[in-house]
């Protein structure tokens, strides 16, 4: 009789785990998350909160949501400068809102929203997997950036900033990368660039539950 050697694992094809060991599966997309463009030249957040906000039901006008942000040189107590301002400043120069003030107007149109920092990414997945997209604070198009050290006049406060702030929504993510919607364009970045550009202003975002 002839022998039939057993196959060896390296012969054996791997498949990615449907679910991964936190239970959360290993891939997950939000559909139908609506995208807008901005109108002026530092309005992202606005941008990005108006559009989180239709997918949950609730429609907001851009302009409206942009002027009943409150105002400061702080920007964790409001916007800073003016929101037709040069891309690419930090403050007190027009530079943007961070996400306390956000989450705030959003609880005042009737959403459950929560601003977070240093938010770890297994949450923005366990959002994903349950349908619901998350804001987030990134730089430029989820690019490389760094951190400054600023404190506010008014406040007091210190806290970092960045140059070419932004924010998009996360809608997606697989094993290897996240899916990016920032207003109409929707791309694709690695995970560890995504964690990279997101971790310059300290992993910080808008949950809606």
């Amino acid at each position: 009789s002839t022998a039939t050697a057993s196959p060896q694992p390296s012969d054996t094809p791997t498949f990615l785990p449907l679910v991964e060991e936190d239970g959360l599966p290993s891939e997950a997309t939000v559909t139908g998350v609506p995208g807008h463009p901005m109108y002026y030249g530092l309005d992202c957040e606005t941008r990005s909160a108006v559009d989180l906000a239709s997918f949950f039901g609730v429609v907001i006008d851009h302009k409206e949501f942009l002027n009943r942000l409150p105002t400061s040189d702080d920007p964790e107590v409001g916007f800073v400068g003016s929101y037709n301002g040069y891309w690419g400043n930090i403050p007190p120069d027009p530079y943007g809102v961070h996400a306390a003030p956000v989450a705030t107007l959003l609880q005042a149109y009737g959403l459950n929203a929560a601003a977070h920092k240093g938010l770890n990414f297994d949450i923005i997945r366990q959002q994903i997997a349950a349908g619901r997209p998350v804001m987030v604070w990134v730089i430029g198009s989820v690019q490389n950036g760094y951190p400054v050290e600023y404190t506010a006049p008014s406040t007091g406060n210190t806290m970092i900033v960045a140059p070419y702030e932004h924010t998009v929504l996360v809608t997606g993510y697989s094993p290897d990368h996240v899916v990016i919607q920032d207003g109409w364009d929707k791309y694709y970045r690695s995970i560890n660039q995504f964690k990279n550009s997101w971790g310059v202003l300290g992993n910080m975002a808008i949950t809606v539950d």
